[in-house]
């Protein structure tokens, strides 16, 4: 399944992504009110569409194969996750701490699939 580009603010159905799912399933969204749920699908939608990716893309491109054929994470790809993440929350014109807010939702996405993602500190 592909995140179509240009939804116009229709969301796409991301419920067939792994990722996905094991995101929504976590113990602090799995009892979150709906709008709370759909809010979070909305930012990460834009995320796909801004990067050209899939839920389950953005999650691989953060691993890698060592030598000995184990996964890890990989340093460049968790940056370029880094820079997509601010890149695209900068393109919806937030600022200070709803830009902040928006950012560290999308990095839940990614740590609570397994990649180690740290934000700035929202304390000012």
């Amino acid at each position: 399944m592909t995140v179509p580009a240009g939804t116009g603010g229709a969301r796409p159905q991301l419920d067939g992504f792994a990722s996905v799912r094991r995101w929504l399933d976590s113990p602090g969204l799995s009892s979150a009110p709906a709008c709370e749920r759909a809010g979070l699908l909305d930012l990460l939608v834009g995320l796909c569409e801004f990067t050209g990716k899939e839920p389950d893309a953005l999650v691989a491109e953060c691993l890698r194969t060592t030598t000995s054929g184990d996964t890890a994470i990989s340093a460049k790809g968790r940056r370029r996750a880094e820079e997509n993440i601010e890149g695209y929350v900068g393109s919806l014109g937030l600022a200070g701490h709803e830009a902040l807010v928006a950012a560290n939702r999308l990095r839940g996405f990614l740590i609570h699939n397994g990649i180690f993602m740290q934000g700035p500190a929202s304390i000012s």
